[in-house]
């Protein structure tokens, strides 16, 4: 039985003009799911990206036979009626201009994270993609990272018992003493594109999705480098610049299903020490889980997890699939949950939502000084 495939308008397919690494996300992660053997549910129809030169050469480049539309606006791809879903990948600013003539024109869609640059925004996207009725699918794929699902399966299973407390150190590569200068849409904290949102809110939705909701959160943010240098992909200096987005962030909070001390901790860069930049550590009263990692970004990069029941030594857990840095993989099986298939989640905007208004929290708590909660409202 053939099924007819699920087209697709890609907003953001730039395939880069300054090397390796500067291919926008959907190229590095969406197109190798979506042109390998394991995708039988899409087709890309069409691309916006800045220009139609541009579209039609991403076209070109990537060999995607089957995109007859090109176009230069949102607002043009969406009433493109070859395209069933229109895929948001562009810088997080841009978000919510770009998904706002798709959900008025009814469309399905999927937005990277963070949906977009703050509460307020998440909130009108959330309210009208309910109005219009339209499917929703936003980019946490950390949910995804085959590390991730063994924890929650041991958690779930009560393999790891009653959730003691939960720590997680994490380093998130942007805001260290470089910084790519490809990235300076995020320097500024209005931006919402920083280590707080993106790989700390990669990170602890995973923790959320794993573990529960936290009660409330009680919070620490500091920019401690205000000044730093930027780089090109190549590395090399390219000038300083400043910024006012945090480079440091430290939560603490009580499990909302269990009673679990949870204690959250990202800074800017790498591991200084040349140890691991990512630990999560989750101790029951049946045993304990470990997930250790040499990046930060848990929606990318896959730790190693090792279980060790009370009293016995820690080992790697047997059976986790190897992905490491294959940033489709994630990506992928969050598609084809999205296509009904496959054992992945679907994160909605409604799911977004609520990581909107844990981070919303997180800012509040840091300027009272108090106990914030976020579940309700």
């Amino acid at each position: 039985m053939t099924t007819t495939p699920i087209r697709l308008g890609f907003i953001g397919a730039s395939t880069g003009k300054s090397g390796p690494g500067s291919e926008s996300w959907a190229v590095r992660a969406h197109v190798p799911f979506l042109k390998s053997s394991r995708n039988t549910s899409y087709t890309i129809t069409a691309i916006q990206n800045s220009t139609r030169q541009s579209a039609e050469n991403a076209a070109s480049s990537l060999q995607l036979s089957d995109v007859k539309g090109f176009y230069d606006n949102p607002h043009d791809l969406a009433k493109d009626e070859n395209v069933d879903v229109v895929a948001v990948s562009v810088n997080v600013p841009s978000h919510y201009d770009t998904v706002m003539p798709a959900l008025n024109a009814g469309k399905d869609i999927f937005v990277e994270w963070p949906l977009g640059r703050n509460l307020k925004e998440a909130q009108e996207m959330t309210t009208l993609a309910k109005q219009k009725g339209v499917r929703t699918m936003v980019g946490l794929q950390a949910r995804q990272n085959p590390s991730v699902v063994a924890a929650k399966r041991l958690v779930d299973d009560g393999s790891v018992g009653e959730i003691l407390s939960t720590t997680m150190h994490g380093y998130g590569m942007i805001f260290g003493a470089t910084t790519l200068k490809s990235f300076a849409y995020g320097f500024p904290i209005e931006a919402g594109a920083n280590l707080l949102t993106i790989p700390f809110g990669h990170a602890v939705d995973a923790m959320c999705w794993v573990l529960g909701e936290m009660e409330y959160v009680s919070a620490t943010l500091a920019n401690r480098r205000p000044k730093f240098e930027v780089t090109d992909h190549a590395g090399e200096v390219m000038g300083e610049a400043t910024k006012t987005a945090h480079d440091h962030v430290a939560v603490t909070g009580v499990l909302e299903r269990s009673g679990g001390v949870v204690n959250l901790m990202y800074e800017g860069g790498m591991n200084p020490s040349g140890g691991p930049s990512f630990f999560w550590q989750i101790n029951g009263t049946k045993g304990t889980l470990l997930l250790e990692g040499h990046m930060g970004h848990l929606q990318m990069f896959q730790p190693k997890i090792s279980f060790a029941k009370v009293g016995e030594e820690i080992k790697e857990v047997e059976g986790v699939k190897k992905v490491d840095a294959d940033f489709s993989y994630a990506v992928g099986e969050a598609w084809e949950a999205f296509a009904g298939k496959g054992d992945g989640t679907v994160t909605t905007f409604e799911d977004a939502l609520t990581r909107h208004q844990m981070i919303n929290a997180i800012y509040r708590s840091n300027e009272s000084g108090e106990r914030e909660s976020y579940m309700r409202g």
